[in-house]
């Protein structure tokens, strides 16, 4: 019998939130906020841990989410001027000890439990290097990786993120279609994408 996968979830949540004009992280979500219902959820997904990637704020965020079992902490010291992609290789260099990392951005609260599930039933079944969700025709998040994809990725250096790197694997990718689950695309990177994100929750909480 094969042994369970252990899935780390990463975080990145370093950024200054620009475009927003607030700081999107603490936002309020429900009776909680944006950064810490996006973490719940990887929790209540069952993954053996969340590594947060923090830097802008980042003790605002750390208290936020005390008390919280299995959330680890990351420091981005370019969160300034760095990318997404310098957050997920510092999450990746922690979780290492791991057989995959979910890769979730720290403003998507809403993905549903049964997307988790569903992928991570597809990396344990198919054991592919790379799940990726899809929603009308495009490749969405989360994206569920190979600990074997780890070292390439930590060294990637160029222009397109994770998007990019990842299609060094292109030929042992899943992709896992989930119409059913519009919080799959339900970021928060502008005042407009907030209001969308909440009358969502309004319809389905």
């Amino acid at each position: 019998m094969n042994k369970k996968k252990k899935f780390a979830g990463i975080v990145p949540c370093a950024g200054l939130s620009r475009r927003m004009g607030a700081f999107k992280p603490l936002l309020p979500f429900g009776d909680s906020t944006i950064i810490r219902a996006t973490v719940v959820s990887l929790l209540d997904a069952g993954v053996c841990k969340v590594i947060v990637v923090v830097g802008c704020r980042s003790k605002e965020i750390e208290e936020e989410l005390s008390g919280l079992e299995r959330v680890e902490f990351v420091y981005n010291q370019n969160f300034e001027h760095g990318d997404m992609m310098q957050s997920v290789q510092l999450g990746l260099a922690q979780a290492l000890s791991f057989d995959g990392a979910v890769v979730v951005p720290g403003d998507m609260p809403m993905i549903s439990g049964r997307t988790y599930e569903t992928l991570f039933a597809w990396f344990e079944a198919a054991a592919p290097l790379v799940v990726i969700p899809v929603k009308e025709g495009r490749r969405i998040h989360p994206p569920v990786i190979s600990c074997e994809c780890f070292p390439y990725l930590l060294k990637f250096r160029g222009s397109g993120g994770l998007r990019r790197a990842l299609l060094q694997f292109l030929e042992s990718t899943v992709l896992v279609t989930v119409e059913d689950d519009p919080g799959c695309m339900l970021d928060t990177d502008t005042p407009q994408d907030y209001v969308r994100l909440m009358e969502y929750y309004g319809r389905v909480r």
